[in-house]
């Protein structure tokens, strides 16, 4: 028996929205971007473009695009009404994490993850809905034959099944916070936790030291050590490349050109600087062009108190007027080269001089 027309287009939309959705939770989830790889860009482009052009032909085309049920719930079911609302409130937030400004961006960003939630539950109900079996008097439970509706069911539970797997991670996203041990709790609010290996390394301040191989003039700072040198303030719009942004974040730290002056760095002999994360995964890179033009901090402090584990604890590199995958996390090693070393996202597609408005996911 073929499928009627309404079925066939609401599978096609199942596909392609899936990938859509797919797609998204490969950019907000650790694990997902970790499998991503030197394929993250286009993961990104795939969703920002895919979502912007599907969001467009549902609220431009309507009936011609999207499969609306008729008003006879027998012939069709209702819950495309349901999907359609999704997807309307998926695109509208999806925009404003592209446009506006940053106030704008972090409020979007939460609501995007917000429907997104929601979105993933709709689907598994959706799914248990039309589970394959059918209940009667006689058998109360007997498997339906129907392939394509078996199929149907075995595909969509597939797809969903790794996006439930992941909620906890997306739930972190809604909330902007993390639940975590010690002393220093937590992100700040409107922070979106963001990690390569999808956890937090376990530093202890009162063994940590921050290595700094200057040439001829390799040195070790204890945390304490380093809290003492003189300190500056800035006072910044904290920018992901994903989209969402905190305005006026006040950060704490030792400006990094003049403590590598002063530690004997010579710019001419050694032009590029390279960051190591004590994650054992992400490392960054600044050329001494990038450094004077931008003044970035070995930062310990976030809004007045220290930095919260999620937040880099003990310190972190801090680079404003850059996109804030260039500020390191969990900085524990400074080292210096004569040429260029491709940071972990540079080496996946993103821009080296990565000023605000560089990137846009293309």
């Amino acid at each position: 028996m073929s499928m009627s027309p309404f079925y066939r287009r609401h599978w096609r939309h199942a596909a392609i929205l899936g990938l859509i959705v797919l797609t998204g939770f490969g950019l907000f989830l650790p694990e997902w971007r970790k499998a991503a790889g030197n394929h993250f860009a286009l993961v990104q482009t795939i969703h920002e473009w895919g979502g912007l052009f599907y969001g467009l032909a549902v609220l431009g085309l309507g009936g011609m695009f999207y499969p609306w049920p008729t008003k006879s719930p027998a012939k069709s079911p209702g819950f495309t009404r349901w999907a359609y609302f999704f997807i309307v409130m998926l695109f509208i937030s999806g925009v404003g994490l592209l446009i506006g400004p940053s106030w704008t961006r972090s409020i979007a960003t939460v609501t995007h993850a917000i429907f997104a939630f929601v979105f993933v539950g709709w689907v598994l109900w959706h799914l248990v809905a039309h589970i394959p079996i059918r209940i009667g008097k006689k058998k109360p439970f007997t498997l339906s034959l129907a392939r394509r509706h078996f199929l149907g069911w075995a595909i969509g539970t597939a797809a969903t099944l790794p996006v439930l797997w992941s909620l906890p991670s997306l739930a972190k996203v809604v909330s902007g916070r993390t639940i975590q041990q010690g002393e220093v709790q937590g992100a700040l609010p409107g922070f979106v936790p963001y990690t390569v290996t999808n956890g937090y390394p376990a530093i202890d301040p009162a063994t940590y030291h921050l290595e700094v191989n200057v040439p001829g003039n390799p040195i070790r700072l204890s945390y304490e050590q380093f809290k003492a040198l003189p300190m500056i303030e800035r006072k910044i719009n904290f920018q992901c490349v994903t989209g969402w942004a905190v305005d006026g974040v006040s950060f704490l730290g030792v400006d990094l050109e003049k403590f590598l002056l002063s530690k004997g760095w010579d710019p001419k002999e050694k032009p590029w600087v390279l960051f190591y994360s004590a994650d054992g995964v992400y490392t960054e890179s600044l050329s001494a062009e990038q450094i004077h033009q931008y003044q970035p901090l070995i930062a310990w402090q976030i809004d007045h108190r220290p930095l919260p584990q999620s937040q880099g604890f003990p310190l972190r590199l801090l680079v404003p007027g850059m996109y804030g995958y260039k500020s390191i996390k969990w900085l524990y090693k400074i080292d210096f080269a004569d040429q260029d070393v491709l940071g972990y996202w540079e080496q996946r597609g993103y821009p080296e001089n990565a000023y605000l408005g560089s990137y846009n996911g293309l």
